[in-house]
């Protein structure tokens, strides 16, 4: 039995200390690493070792009570969230680390949230019970309110919750006590609660033994082949590895998968690989030649779901090369795409999550392309959506080109992205010609035309479409999809969101008042505080903008003994959305990229009508 194990937690919290002792336990190394030594064999890269933060998501594998076990340790700081979000959705088991001292804090919350969300069966290991302010039964109380199934492993628990073995529990019996563990925690109706002291190797025989009686799912080993890609890596000689979770049949190295043609296969262990001649179904792999992006399905394998964990920041990248820079740049962006590098003329931007992400950034450029650079100020990435629906017209007419579209754009709730359907009859529009309109809506960010920034939360619904038996190319619809999603936004009632993050904070009863002051002053949106033994803990959505750096600030005048996390949030109207829309001095109409104007043919010559009068000047006109 194969089983894909994720260990997550909120930095700091034992996570890679955790994940040695289950390697060390199962086999797989002969001694077990420290962070704070810089000798964890997962923590490979050598700025992981001197800094004491996991950046890169590593996997190992060990056995232990006849389940092969794959287990991927994430990062937990927040900077790297997208990292460990990939990785999410090639799990088959998570374990969730939880600081006894320290308890349920925001990026705890933000992981329990995103497993749930991807429906991963979930175990949880309170660690560090040996620290000084460890309290087991405060963060039972805290898990419990995650979800009263957070439990510990006993027959009892599973008899309460699965009604086939409470019959058998009744009655003395416990053959069918497996079975309904399985059942349950596989259906996230129960999640086993462990203790421990990962450090002192106290309570993970125990996980372990958990772990291995929940096990893994079913794989085919005989379906047709396919593999989800969560991660792009590059060794030291620049070879380009998609790591892969095996979810059917088998691959084997330059065996044709659909389009693509593999190349060697290998097992990564830490820092260290090995070739291997086959990956069955149920394990995780590296392969090389791919031309696939992370997050791509393969074969018979569907695309993992997208992160939501995505950068809330942008910085401007400078270097005294910056066309060096800028492959540069690419090249990290293909590791880690939620960078989403933007390159015009001399100008590099990066998306980020925080300032550890640049620190990190700063040495990688260094380290692996022998370049030095510096980041601008941090500036926040704003969004843009539309109150009402609005229709919207794009023609694209030059000589011996044609194509006109027409669609609809319908506001969708936050968190939704951009969508497409067609209410389009196929006998109006053939259904390729449709469907190249759907890729066009994807394949680009949409700006919006109040200060520039991307489109959300929107349906693209395409009403209506022509193409010339002769003179349509795809290239032609291309056109038209992206001018008339634009002349819609010109008409639409457009709406500035901002980013919040999610506060979590911890104080003295006596510095409550300067905490809530502060959140006052930032706009935030802040929950009724609540009572601990040691003081207040507060949560707060403040908008990213408005929060700055106030770590700083608020280690200040905590004198550093208060626990702040900051986590992404949701996103909003913005609060101040004059000052910013004038801060960007944006002109629609001047971004000649994404026009909101047509091009129409007359006596054999094309020429440009503008967005506010193409409406009338369509070739369909619809009742």
């Amino acid at each position: 039995m194969d089983c894909t194990l994720g260990v997550l937690a909120h930095v700091d919290a034992g996570k890679t200390t955790l994940s040695e002792q289950l390697l060390l336990h199962g086999g797989a190394l002969r001694a077990a690493g420290r962070v704070d030594q810089g000798t964890a064999a997962l923590d490979f890269d050598p700025v992981e070792r001197e800094r004491g933060v996991t950046v890169y998501t590593a996997q190992a594998d060990f056995i232990w009570g006849g389940v092969n076990f794959h287990l991927l340790d994430t990062p937990g700081h927040t900077d790297f969230a997208a990292e460990m979000e990939r990785a999410l959705g090639v799990l088959d088991l998570a374990v969730l680390v939880v600081s006894a001292a320290e308890g349920v804090q925001g990026h705890t919350e933000t992981i329990w949230e995103r497993l749930a969300a991807l429906k991963v069966p979930t175990v949880i290991f309170i660690n560090k019970t040996d620290r000084a302010g460890a309290d087991v039964s405060a963060v039972r109380e805290q898990l419990a309110r995650l979800s009263p199934d957070c439990v510990p492993l006993t027959q009892e628990a599973a008899a309460e919750r699965d009604e086939a073995f409470l019959e058998e529990y009744l009655a003395g019996g416990t053959e069918g006590y497996v079975r309904a563990v399985r059942r349950l925690v596989r259906r996230r109706l129960l999640f086993p609660v462990f203790c421990g002291a990962a450090l002192n190797d106290d309570g993970v025989t125990a996980l372990l033994d958990g772990l291995a009686l929940i096990g893994g799912p079913d794989f085919d080993p005989f379906a047709g082949p396919g593999a989800q890609v969560y991660q792009i890596r590059r060794d030291k000689n620049g070879v380009r590895w998609a790591l892969c979770k095996v979810t059917s049949g088998t691959l084997r190295p330059r065996m044709a998968l659909g389009e693509e043609k593999l190349g060697e296969l290998r097992r990564f262990r830490g820092g260290r690989t090995e070739n291997v001649s086959e990956a069955p179904a149920g394990t995780l792999c590296a392969v090389s030649g791919l031309s696939v992006r992370a997050g791509e399905g393969l074969g018979a394998a569907q695309a993992l779901p997208q992160g939501v964990l995505m950068p809330l920041m942008a910085a401007d990248l400078r270097c005294s090369d910056q066309t060096a820079a800028r492959a540069a740049a690419l090249t990290l962006a293909d590791e880690e795409p939620s960078l989403a590098v933007q390159a015009e003329g001399d100008q590099i931007t990066l998306r980020i999550m925080g300032k550890v992400q640049l620190e990190i950034l700063e040495r990688a450029f260094a380290d692996r392309f022998g370049l030095t650079v510096t980041f601008g100020p941090a500036r926040v990435l704003y969004r843009e959506t539309i109150a009402a629906s609005v229709d919207g017209i794009g023609h694209f007419e030059p000589l011996r080109h044609y194509a006109e579209v027409h669609v609809r754009l319908d506001p969708l709730p936050r968190g939704n992205g951009i969508q497409f359907a067609s209410a389009c009859p196929t006998d109006a529009l053939a259904r390729n010609w449709q469907r190249l309109i759907e890729t066009h809506v994807f394949e680009r960010e949409h700006r919006g035309v109040l200060t520039g920034a991307p489109l959300a939360d929107v349906r693209v619904v395409l009403t209506a479409g022509r193409a010339h038996e002769k003179h349509t190319e795809g290239g032609d619809f291309r056109q038209a999809t992206y001018r008339a999603i634009r002349q819609g936004l010109m008409k639409a009632q457009s709406i500035l969101l901002e980013p919040r993050a999610r506060l979590t904070a911890r104080v003295s009863a006596d510095q409550a008042g300067r905490l809530l002051a502060d959140l006052q002053r930032m706009h935030a949106e802040t929950e009724a505080p609540e009572s601990l033994p040691e003081g207040l803990r507060v949560r707060a959505l403040v908008p990213v903008q408005a929060l700055g750096d106030y770590a700083a600030a608020f280690a200040a005048y905590t004198r550093g003994r208060g626990m702040l996390s900051v986590t992404p949030g949701d996103w909003v109207p913005c609060h101040n959305p004059a000052q910013v829309i004038e801060a960007a001095a944006y002109d629609p109409e001047a971004d000649l990229e994404h026009t909101p104007d047509s091009v129409f043919c007359s006596h054999g010559a094309g020429y440009p009508v503008k967005w506010h009068a193409a409406d009338a000047a369509a070739h369909i006109q619809l009742k």
